[in-house]
C-alpha cells in the first residue's frame, strides 16, 4: 500500500467510525435528559417533590382517578417503580389510594387537595424552562426538536418490539 492509499484508508475509517461515545446521539440525549432533569429539580426543590412524582401528579391533573396500572402505562415505567413513587406521594399526603368499587382488585389513585395545590408551582417551573428554551432557540426550532424526539422514541419503540 502506498502513502496515498494509507491516507485514504485512514480517512475511510475516520468517516466510518462514530468517534467517541461523547459524540454519539445516545450519550448526548442522555446528557441532555440529565441536565434538563437537574434544572427542573432545582426549580421545584421548594415543593419537596421529585420530577418523577411531578409527572405522576401531572397525569392525575389531566384525569383522575386513575389506576396504578394505567399510570404506569401512561408514564411508561414499571408497575413496581410506580408503586414506590405512589407510596412516597401517599405518605406525603399528595394522593390517596382507594379500591375501585366495581373491581376490588383495582387500586385507584386520586389527588388530595395538597396534591392539587402543587399544580401551579410545578407547571410554572416547567413553563419557565420552556420560556428560556424558546428565547434561546425560537418556538419553531424547539417544536421541531420536540417532534424529532417523538419520532425517535416511536421508531426505537417499534424496533424493540
Amino acid at each position: 500500500m502506498n502513502a496515498s492509499q494509507l491516507i485514504q484508508s485512514a480517512d475511510d475509517r475516520e468517516q466510518a467510525s462514530p468517534g467517541t461515545f461523547k459524540d454519539s446521539l445516545p450519550y448526548k440525549m442522555q446528557l441532555l435528559a440529565r441536565i434538563l432533569q437537574a434544572d427542573y429539580m432545582a426549580r421545584i426543590a421548594a415543593t419537596g417533590i421529585a420530577p418523577a412524582q411531578a409527572y405522576v401528579l401531572g397525569e392525575l391533573w389531566l384525569e383522575e382517578p386513575l389506576s396504578q396500572v394505567e399510570l404506569a402505562r401512561r408514564l411508561e415505567i414499571g408497575k413496581a417503580t410506580m408503586g414506590k413513587t405512589l407510596g412516597r406521594l401517599e405518605a406525603a399526603g399528595f394522593i390517596e389510594r382507594k379500591r375501585d368499587p366495581r373491581d376490588r382488585r383495582v387500586i385507584m389513585i386520586a389527588l388530595t387537595e395538597k396534591g392539587r395545590s402543587l399544580r401551579e408551582p410545578l407547571l410554572g417551573a416547567s413553563a419557565d424552562m420552556d420560556r428560556i428554551l424558546v428565547s434561546e432557540f425560537g418556538e419553531e426550532r424547539l417544536r421541531d426538536m420536540s417532534h424529532l424526539a417523538s419520532e425517535l422514541i416511536d421508531m426505537l419503540r417499534s424496533e424493540s418490539q
